[in-house]
């Protein structure tokens, strides 16, 4: 079950993999792909359909938190695995859960803004601005991970930037390293998360930018701090959205220093210097495997179906929640 057929991801990259890691599986399996078409009330559905027809692993990736899902799962003893995105209600979880280093990521965010500011000679008496955006807050626990790990990259070097979000919610925010993550941790960056949370949501993500932009052009002074700027973007999609934005400024930044995740067909136009077809300039972006979560999530899925424990040949790292 997969959260919408009209996202380039799941149509055409897990969702394609999905078809040819499945198909190698041959005769004595069967699978059927449902799209959730971006509801939550459709996605339980589709998880009560496949249980109607006998399902007896379910491989989901989910639009919201997928409590449906999992209360639906576990009432009917199928096997539940979440695919990139954590599925829990209030009391449970899925079985499963096949995820990338989502602290990690954001780590290698953080550090490219601090690395290219460093590099542009800022320092704590020549500051340079800083915007962050985050995404999803309800998409547990990756888009906190992605944001808490990018925030141990940065706050050790907030003495080179200006913030120029409209509400600093992250300069008094605590540190937290992925070792010392808690639920004090998850609750504090979060709240900082709410006023930029994007829904992983471009046209969400250009309207807080322009937002922003309005802000930074009502004042006398635009460019705050520096003749370029810094931009903790969640992830391709949004840090496209957020750089046209950018972009409209009537006295625009010289520099543009922006991050993303996914390495989508946009941002590679971008690297490779196309801006009209990467919709302007993206700095960097985290190449994530989609094919080998697939792979990892079907061998889950196969296992259980052939009586073996679900991570014999995988590795199992902490739990979450």
């Amino acid at each position: 079950v997969l959260p919408d057929a009209s996202e380039e991801r799941w149509a055409n990259q897990d969702g394609a993999f999905f078809i040819e890691e499945l198909d190698k599986l041959g005769e004595g399996y069967e699978y059927e792909i449902l799209f959730s078409e971006g509801d939550e009330a459709k996605e339980k559905q589709n998880v009560e359909a496949l249980i109607a027809n006998g399902a007896e692993v379910i491989i989901i990736t989910v639009e919201g938190s997928g409590a449906g899902a999992v209360q639906a799962a576990q009432a009917a003893g199928v096997t539940l695995i979440a695919h990139d995105r954590m599925a829990k209600s209030s009391t449970e979880t899925a079985d499963y859960y096949t995820t990338f280093n989502s602290w990690n990521v954001g780590k290698a965010m953080g550090k490219h803004l601090v690395d290219e500011a460093k590099a542009k000679g800022y320092t704590s008496t020549n500051k340079a601005d800083l915007a962050i955006f985050a995404g999803r807050v309800a998409d547990w626990p990756n888009a906190t991970y992605f944001f808490g790990g990018a925030m141990e990259e940065i706050q050790p070097n907030l003495d080179i930037f200006n913030i120029i979000n409209i509400n600093d919610e992250f300069s008094d925010l605590a540190f937290y390293t992925e070792a010392t993550f808690n639920d004090a941790a998850k609750d504090a960056l979060q709240a900082a998360m709410n006023a930029v949370d994007t829904d992983w949501n471009a046209e969400t993500a250009g309207t807080k930018a322009a937002a922003l932009v309005t802000n930074l052009e009502s004042t006398t002074a635009p460019n705050v701090g520096s003749n370029d700027v810094f931009v903790l973007a969640p992830n391709d999609d949004t840090s496209a959205a957020i750089r046209q934005e950018f972009a409209k400024m009537a006295t625009p930044y010289s520099g543009y220093y922006t991050t993303g995740q996914d390495a989508s067909d946009v941002t590679l136009a971008s690297l490779l210097g196309d801006p009209v077809n990467g919709k302007g300039v993206q700095t960097m972006t985290v190449f994530k495997d989609t094919h080998k979560l697939v792979i990892n999530s079907v061998t889950i899925a196969k296992n259980i179906i052939d009586g073996k424990d679900g991570l014999t040949g995988l590795t199992g790292g902490p739990k979450i929640d």
